[in-house]
């Protein structure tokens, strides 16, 4: 679909009109406007079109770099454009060109690198958001409110006034921000930025008390000196500081916000009054606030700032200063967010704000504990975690304990040495890595964050590492730590994990997961190893966040980077003599039904349940250890494989090659029964040792961990993905299982360099077309798995096609086709079958990779399987059984009296209401009436009613009358007593 002459003029008219505001050069314009039209040309651009080319001219900018003079010979990226100004031109909201930036470059196949830089620009906005919603309540405490009412009046003549408590809110945010990336040391890590935006308070206290500024100063401020309020009061010499005060109030560290004003506030101020940036009569950084000084000290400091943001091209965090429109629709209703943060569909609503709360993953939840809704309506405390961690870490020291010592003692002599020299290579690694973009200072004025971030991961280290032993040694009283002690493999990843933990707490944005795999030279398969390990001993002293944090870490390993070409799984694979397992085959006990295993045409098999709680004690957790975990895989004993007692090959015949399914995996075993019902002797005899091989799996070991893990979270998606496809048949599900299955034993190759949830989505599609589920498609497959927590774009518009020979294939010989056969252009939100080459890599979106690799390779099983042929001897995989509190219920509660639900998109497109929104602290109350008087209404009623309650009743159909006549009076019940409460 093309667009008209005029429309195109008009629109060309506007990009001419925005590049001429911007002072834009031809080049990057041309370029801006050739990308536009090709995308125009394929796809629908939905909206207003000027906020397509606002993305088209900031990828353009992004591409060129400008040089500049002086000694430094720096290139300025970005072109001189500031990304406010742009967004202000072209009249995109932040967090609008968040969402479209990355759907541009999805249509544009951009490399993964910009997608990477959009979701840099997204952290540090979280990071700046959480920052200056606690610099408001910290300034209001210590000055008086600003309010704009109060900015001066300035007479012809310009006469020079002083600064009004809204140029101080302005002035402080903007030196602190200034100081903040003139160090990038503090500017990477949220905690020290949040002490460091402390100082600045403290500095901007010192200078309007000095000054005698009570105009500035809030006077019910503790913190102020005894006789401030006195008429005869007389400013002191030095102001007293407020740091060790405001940390207390604030939940910060005192230590850490002395150490940073110390060795890094002060050490930049020099510098700033140095090259006369900052100007002042006054000694020790005082005077900044004099009416001769302040206008051109605030002018120069916005000028320094600006200059840094334009050469590097980042978010100009002074947009908080400005008007809500430039942000967007924030999500200020954090209440419900993070109450309802259990509901996939929020998704959407918390990738806006990545870094307050992390969604919570499909699998694991074991470990969560409740949720605190106390301070559910701000922002978290940058220090809380940091705290939590402080907490873990009290009365340690970064070096082993007495009783570490004392374990050394009793394990081989060179324990000790091996261990402390190992541990100290890990912590140099990570602070090499920490430090590594630090600029070269001669006398190192700043303070080494990195080196006190690896000092808190060794402290750690020992702490977990003495938790560990203790466990290992009261499971195995026999067992020599030494072996376990001398694992370098288990050292690095407990060290890596430790690491990771101090990380995430001081919420260092640049170094987020896998980092620090990177660093220490880690494979993915190795470091999930050691991630349950640690949960267990630690749960009770790591907050919610860190424990789904990890989760989401495993999960990560399990989906993607355990399956990279690198991996060590292939290795170990390869050195096992039966390949990938099924989940039969590792699965624990009573987790699956073995009815469902029953071939078409065999005998029928009689179940014959067993006691084993009176005979023997039943394991629950095979390969608990650290020990077992960092085994090499053992081999299969063929012995251990073979029952004891006759049993019908045939019906045990598995749809997968190779596959010899046991029915010694539960508590419940199946016997071919003959016509006469009688019970072979040797069953009867036997029944003791069934008892004992049927509470464990077939395979065990590490391996076997490892793949129990990845078939439940496999089994955890894929059952969410039908919930929300309305798969309710259980024969569909078998299918979906059992071609997903047969993808992993016979053409695990699908997964190497690849996604699980791409190997997933395709077996669901593939088994809905053979069932010719129309309503499943594609493109409704992908929608619901948006909804997923773990869900990204990349996941389905960048799949791995082929690896091909370096210049084999042209760039410029690479065709675009569309995935629909309809005359109309795929839209943002949808996709098309492109495929680029990035290096040695072709690359496409998921549609493309069904059609070029996953189908060839399934196309006769799953044809097979979906014959109706009985005398093919075909069965399905049985089904894992499934935990329902990985699906909750949508209806959360927020309060006492208010419960919600997300309402489902075919619902508000059937729905002839006009939808209402109310966002807290944004909204004006008439909006919250005209939702009261919706909901009151006797029209609202009928439409509502039924969708009201479904979560928690079974409604009636339509048919039933009388329950529709009990739903409506519990419906009018409700709505009166909400009406006495709130009259």
């Amino acid at each position: 679909m093309g667009f008209s002459d005029d429309s195109e003029d008009s629109t060309y008219a506007e990009h001419q009109d925005l590049c001429e505001k911007l002072n834009m050069d031809a080049v990057v314009a041309e370029d801006a406007w050739k990308s536009y039209s090709d995308i125009k040309k394929r796809y629908s651009l939905e909206g207003d079109q000027l906020h397509w080319i606002g993305c088209a001219l900031y990828v353009a900018c992004r591409k060129t770099t400008l040089p500049t003079v002086g000694k430094s010979n720096a290139n300025i990226q970005g072109n001189g454009i500031s990304l406010i100004k742009l967004l202000t031109l072209c009249n995109l909201p932040l967090i609008e060109f968040f969402t479209k930036s990355k759907s541009w470059a999805d249509m544009n196949n951009m490399p993964k690198d910009f997608e990477a830089r959009i979701d840099t620009l997204q952290k540090n906005f979280s990071v700046s958001y959480i920052l200056f919603q606690k610099y408001q309540p910290i300034f209001t405490d210590i000055f008086k409110t600003p309010d704009d009412s109060s900015k001066p009046i300035r007479s012809r003549r310009h006469k020079v006034v002083a600064c009004t408590p809204s140029q101080l809110f302005e002035f402080c945010w903007t030196l602190f921000i200034c100081i903040k990336s003139g160090i990038p040391a503090l500017s990477d890590d949220l905690v020290t930025s949040y002490h460091l935006l402390l100082d600045v308070c403290d500095l901007m206290y010192s200078n309007a008390l000095l000054a005698n500024r009570k105009d500035l100063l809030n006077p019910e401020f503790s913190g102020l000196p005894e006789n401030f309020h006195n008429d005869d009061f007389v400013p002191p010499k030095s102001a007293n500081c407020i740091v060790n005060l405001l940390c207390e109030r604030y939940e910060a560290y005192a230590v850490d916000a002395m150490g940073i004003k110390e060795y890094s506030l002060k050490p930049y101020l020099t510098k700033l009054f140095q090259d006369k940036i900052l100007k002042s009569e006054q000694s020790n950084f005082s005077g900044l606030l004099e009416i001769l000084y302040f206008d051109g000290n605030n002018k120069a400091i916005n000028k320094v700032y600006e200059q840094y943001m334009l050469s590097i091209g980042e978010l100009d965090e002074r947009i908080f200063l400005g008007p809500d429109s430039l942000i967007g629709t924030l999500p200020n209703k954090l209440v419900v967010i993070n109450n309802l943060e259990e509901q996939l569909q929020s998704k959407n609503q918390l990738e806006t704000m990545p870094n307050l709360w992390p969604p919570t993953p499909l699998t694991g939840r074991k470990y969560l504990k409740s949720k605190d809704i106390t301070n559910a309506a701000t922002p978290p405390i940058p220090t809380q975690s940091v705290i939590k961690l402080q907490t873990l870490l009290v009365g340690c020291q970064a070096e082993p304990s007495d009783n570490l010592l004392q374990v050394f003692e009793n394990s081989s002599p060179d324990t000790k040495a091996f261990l402390e020299a190992k541990v100290g290579g890990f912590a140099q690694m990570f602070c090499d890595a920490y430090s590594s973009k630090l600029p070269e200072q001669g006398d190192k004025p700043f303070l080494d964050i990195g080196q006190k971030r690896a000092q808190s991961a060794q402290t750690l280290f020992y702490k977990i590492l003495e938790l560990v032993l203790t466990d290992e040694m009261a499971k195995k009283p026999n067992y020599d730590v030494s072996n376990l002690l001398k694992n370098e493999t288990f050292l690095q990843c407990l060290f890596a994990c430790c690491c990771e933990i101090v990380l995430y707490s001081y919420q260092n944005r640049d170094k987020t997961f896998p980092w620090i795999l990177h660093i220490l030279k880690l494979e993915g398969y190795l470091f999930y190893k050691v991630i349950e390990v640690i949960v267990k001993v630690v749960l009770d002293q790591l907050t919610r966040d860190m424990v789904k944090h990890l989760n989401r870490i495993e999960e990560m390993i399990l989906e993607s980077l355990a399956w990279t070409s690198s991996s060590p799984l292939w290795q170990v694979l390869q050195s096992c003599d039966a390949g990938v397992p099924s989940y039969e085959d590792v699965a624990l006990p009573s987790t699956f039904d073995l009815d469902e295993s029953n071939t078409p045409g065999q005998p029928a098999l009689k179940k014959i349940t067993i006691d084993i709680n009176s005979q023997t004690e039943v394991p629950q957790s095979p390969v608990s250890s650290a020990s077992e975990r960092f085994q090499s895989p053992s081999k299969i004993n063929a012995a251990k494989k073979q029952l004891s007692f006759t049993e019908t090959k045939s019906s045990l015949q598995s749809v997968l090659k190779g596959n010899t399914t046991q029915t010694l995996l539960s508590r419940t075993v199946n016997v071919a029964t003959t016509s006469d019902q009688s019970k072979p002797d040797s069953l009867k005899n036997g029944m003791s040792a069934v008892a004992n091989v049927a509470a464990k799996p077939r395979r065990t070991g590490s391996l076997a961990l490892f793949f129990r893990k990845f078939y439940h979270l496999t089994h955890t998606r894929m059952q969410t993905l039908c919930n929300s496809l309305q798969i309710t048949e259980h024969d569909l599900k078998r299918k979906i299982w059992t071609i997903f299955e047969y993808s992993m034993k016979e053409r695990t190759f699908l997964m190497k360099d690849r996604h699980l949830d791409q190997i997933l989505m395709s077996a669901v599609y593939v088994v809905c077309k053979l069932a010719k589920i129309e309503t499943s498609s594609f493109t409704e497959i992908m929608r619901c798995y948006r909804l997923q927590p773990q869900a990204e774009s990349h996941i389905y518009r960048s799949v791995l096609i082929k690896t091909v020979v370096e210049n084999q294939i042209e760039a410029d010989s690479v065709n675009v086709e569309n995935s629909s056969n309809s005359g109309h252009p795929p839209t943002p939100s949808g996709m098309a079958a492109t495929s680029r080459i990035y290096g040695s890599e072709e690359r496409g979106d998921l549609i493309k990779f069904y059609n070029t690799v996953y189908v060839p390779e399934v196309k006769d099983f799953a044809k097979r399987l979906n014959s109706e042929n009985s005398t093919l001897n075909l069965k399905l995989s049985p089904l894992p059984k499934y935990n329902s509190i990985t699906c909750p219920s949508p209806v959360r509660r927020v309060t006492n009296s208010v419960m919600t639900r997300v309402l489902d998109p075919k619902e508000v497109a059937a729905s002839s209401t006009s939808q209402l929104q109310y966002c807290f602290n944004r909204s004006p109350a008439k909006d919250l009436e005209t939702i009261n008087r919706m909901v009151t209404s006797a029209d609202a009623r009928k439409c509502i009613g039924k969708r009201l309650l479904e979560d928690e009743t079974e409604l009636a159909t339509s048919e039933n009358h009388s329950a529709s006549k009990r739903v409506a009076r519990k419906l009018e019940n409700i709505i009166g007593e909400r009406r006495i409460q709130n009259p």
